[in-house]
């Protein structure tokens, strides 16, 4: 099952791929343990050129899209008029490409929050869009004062990559 993350704004948000870094090389010049190139070196032209993603940390960052109608029910989850699904690594942040993910998801969400308004995330499982939220996940983040929650006074913007992540059917309320 995918675990799928939701947002929310007021206003309008862009859509894109955001924070990766990808180079572009010839086919020819790709290498994959295990993974022989050959049959297709020969059939297409090997000197197109493929993105590449050279570490797990270049390959992370986030893709907003407007929501797929087969996810119109989570609207209900939003007190929003904009909904959109954002992908990216959430669900953890051991690594330095989820770290990495969850940075940019709160980048993106400071570079387009008004002062005083909010933006709202929601996950959940695919298929579950119309179950009910497990309140006691709620959580508040302020990131104009880097408070998390009622109890959880962070230092800055790596400190919160490091001490949050999305789990099933939790709603946050981001403000500033």
């Amino acid at each position: 099952m995918t675990l799928h993350h939701f947002i929310g704004s007021n206003t309008e948000l862009p859509i894109g791929s955001f924070a990766r870094n990808p180079t572009y090389k010839p086919l020819s010049e790709v290498k994959l343990k295990g993974v022989s190139l050959d049959k297709h070196l020969k059939k297409n032209n090997s000197s197109n050129r493929i993105t590449v993603y050279e570490t797990e940390e270049d390959a992370s960052g986030i893709d907003v899209f407007d929501l797929d109608t087969g996810y119109e029910p989570i609207r209900n989850k939003f007190t929003t008029p904009f909904v959109y699904e954002v992908q990216g690594y959430f669900q953890a942040n051991n690594t330095l490409g989820q770290r990495k993910s969850i940075k940019t998801l709160f980048n993106y969400i400071d570079e387009h929050l008004l002062k005083e308004d909010f933006i709202e995330i929601y996950s959940c499982w695919d298929g579950h869009e119309e179950k009910e939220k497990e309140e006691s996940k709620d959580v508040v983040i302020n990131l104009s004062t880097f408070q998390f929650g009622k109890h959880l006074k962070l230092k800055d913007i790596n400190h919160l990559c490091e001490t949050f992540f999305l789990e099933d059917k939790q709603y946050v309320l981001i403000k500033k």
